[in-house]
Order: C-alpha cells, then structure tokens, then sequence
C-alpha cells in the first residue's frame, strides 16, 4: 500500500469511527477527556503500526481492542492511585494519632518530674535527659556522687510508682540511667 493510500484509509477510519470508539472508551472510564484520550492513544498506537494491518475490518476491531486495554489500564492506574491514597491517609492517621498518644505521655512524664522535689529533679534531668555521669551532676551542684545516686534512686522509685505514667516510659528511663 502507497503512502497516499495508507494516509487517506487512516483519515477515513478516524472520520468514521472515532465517535463510537469515543463511546466505547467513555463506556469503560466515564470521563470525557479520559475517553478522548484513550481514542486519539489508540489511533497513534494504530498509526505506528500501520503497516502491518491492511483490511479494515480488522483495523476497526483493532482498534476497539486498543480502547478497551487503555482503557482498562487507565482504570487499574485509578485504582492502584486511590489504594495508594487511601493507604497514606491510614498511615497518616495512624501517625497522628501515635504522635497525640506520644505527647499526652511526654507531657504525663513532664509533669510527673516537676512534681519531684526541686534538688531531685536537677539530679534527674541531669543524668537522663543530658547524659551526665553522677559525678558530672555531683560537681555542678555541689554535692557529693553519693548524694546524686540516692536522689537518682528516688527519683525513680518515684516515677515507678505514679499511675499516670506509662511502665514502659519509667523502663526507658531506667535503661537510660543504666547505660550513663
């Protein structure tokens, strides 16, 4: 077949058939753009392929065969991005609500340790929040390790047994201290 040929045969099935394709495609995605997109995609893929059909009939049921995969393709893209975004918004949620969980804790944890006696509290904070040896925390405040390692002791002891702290924060704390 001659170019000429070939470019008017193309023309006269895109003239033809292009409506029906368009309906078969909107069928299928429900979406006017989407629809004319498949269409114009499958007469390109059409087009790049031309050469190897040559029978119209054969081309027009080639061409709803190349609307009906791009058009379920489209649809399987739809719902892998919506699976996708449904998925983060749990995941979202789900992090929102670990993070509220994680501050009320913090905040539980905070008040528990102003509640602590003013010189215990400095011994606290600066054995397990800064990371100080006892001997560190004893020079800073003048008072001797032994004293630092009571008031860690109570301190503890007092954390362990306020209700309104969760185990696991006082068990961190604990390993915190062990390994300084």
């Amino acid at each position: 077949m001659h170019e000429a040929e070939k470019t008017l045969l193309f023309e006269d099935l895109f003239k033809q058939h292009f409506r029906q394709l368009y309906v078969h495609a909107y069928s299928w995605v429900h979406d006017e753009e989407w629809a004319k997109d498949i269409v114009h995609d499958a007469y390109c893929q059409l087009w790049e392929n031309f050469d190897r059909y040559t029978d119209e009939p054969h081309l027009l049921s080639l061409l709803y065969t190349f609307v009906r995969s791009r058009s379920i393709d489209h649809l399987r893209h739809d719902q892998a991005q919506e699976n996708y975004v449904q998925a983060q918004k749990a995941s979202d949620e789900d992090n929102r609500e670990e993070y509220q969980h994680y501050e009320e804790l913090i905040a539980r944890v905070m008040a528990a340790v102003r509640r602590l006696p003013p010189q215990t509290r400095r011994v606290l904070v600066g054995c397990v929040l800064h990371h100080k040896s006892y001997k560190e925390v004893a020079d800073e405040l003048a008072i001797s390790p032994l004293t630092v390692k009571t008031l860690m002791a109570r301190a503890l002891k007092s954390l362990r047994t306020q209700k309104e702290i969760f185990l696991p924060w006082v068990v961190l704390l604990l390993a915190l201290h062990s390994v300084i």
